[in-house]
């Protein structure tokens, strides 16, 4: 495998273009795994579906999503394509964590995920995506978004509105 995807706030763009992917603990993250390792996270062409979900999780998270009970597909759109950018990377600094739980990768780390402990420098960055180009690669679906997104935004969303009370 040559190339992974890692997802991002799009505001963040300036300052990866810049350093690169540095390893951190990333607010989504942090919220299933207290005491995740600070690493940068992608995901293969295979696993685009975590990334829809990290992605949308991620825009709620920093509230950056207007929910309502009328939040529909063409708003989620329209949030993804102005928040979200993915960047491609080369996959060589990466270690994958296999589809089946396994001892001995990192607190943070997932079945499916690649992850790195290393920055990602700036040579390392294939290509950054966002706007319509970034909606046209992810190709969330419509469907996708009514059974699986529309309740991650929704959670997130009514749990950061109690946080914030």
């Amino acid at each position: 495998m040559d190339k992974l995807y890692h997802g991002t706030l799009a505001r963040n763009v300036p300052s990866i273009r810049q350093a690169g992917l540095l390893p951190h603990k990333g607010l989504w993250t942090t919220d299933f795994h207290s005491d995740a390792d600070a690493l940068v996270y992608a995901v293969s062409q295979k696993h685009l579906g975590k990334l829809n979900a990290v992605l949308t999780g991620q825009m709620a998270k920093a509230g950056l999503v207007q929910w309502s009970d009328n939040y529909d597909y063409t708003q989620f759109r329209s949030d993804l394509i102005k928040h979200v950018a993915i960047i491609a990377v080369s996959a060589e600094k990466f270690c994958c964590y296999p589809d089946r739980f396994e001892n001995g990768h990192p607190p943070g780390a997932e079945p499916g995920d690649w992850y790195s402990r290393d920055t990602i420098g700036v040579e390392g960055i294939r290509r950054i995506m966002i706007g319509q180009e970034m909606f046209d690669w992810l190709k969330p679906s419509e469907l996708d978004f009514t059974h699986r997104l529309r309740e991650v935004l929704r959670e997130r969303c009514v749990r950061n509105s109690a946080e914030n009370s």
